[in-house]
């Protein structure tokens, strides 16, 4: 709409997806699998994907400005004191994030949108 140069003029309603289940059904795997979906879809929309690289005597600050879900994902640089951090950090609070990241060292920064999650 803004880029069509409209706005909102007021609004007629709200609405929220809700899945109900019936706890006697005999489709309990289906109705799992229904939920994990949305919780991954919507976990997605909360979060974005960062990546950086940062010298491994650095990384303890770093985790705890953004430890992610569980915990990084470390890979090595073929410079040893080095690792490469995959991480999942909310998408609301980024660019705060982004710049605690540097501040303790943090470089080559990548970011990308999660298409979807399964925790």
């Amino acid at each position: 709409m803004r880029a069509a140069g409209l706005h909102d003029i007021a609004d007629i309603m709200s609405s929220q997806a809700v899945l109900i289940a019936n706890k006697h059904t005999t489709h309990q795997d289906l109705i799992k699998v229904i939920a994990s979906r949305i919780e991954g879809a919507v976990i997605a929309r909360r979060y974005v994907m960062v990546e950086y690289n940062l010298k491994r005597a650095d990384l303890a600050k770093a985790v705890e400005i953004a430890p992610g879900m569980r915990s990084p994902t470390l890979s090595p640089l073929d410079e040893t004191d080095w690792v490469a951090v995959k991480v999942m950090v909310k998408r609301s609070g980024l660019a705060d994030t982004l710049d605690r990241l540097k501040g303790v060292g943090a470089e080559d920064m990548v970011v990308y949108d999660i298409q979807n999650s399964r925790r």
